[in-house]
């Protein structure tokens, strides 16, 4: 996650380790509370969506 803020493909996140949901991503249409689970195929698509052009160009 601080990979996709650090290239601007999210605005944020925080963690808040006792909540039922403790990542929060902030987005430009709101914040997006989510699970372990759910914070990990996020990122996953995220920096797929991101950053798989560049990964194609180059093969």
């Amino acid at each position: 996650m601080k990979l996709l803020h650090a290239q601007g493909v999210i605005d944020g996140v925080e963690v808040d380790r006792g909540a039922p949901r403790p990542y929060a991503v902030k987005l430009v249409s709101g914040i997006v509370r989510m699970n372990e689970d759910e914070a990990a195929m996020f990122a996953l698509g995220a920096a797929v969506g991101a950053f798989g052009g560049a990964a194609r160009k180059a093969l």
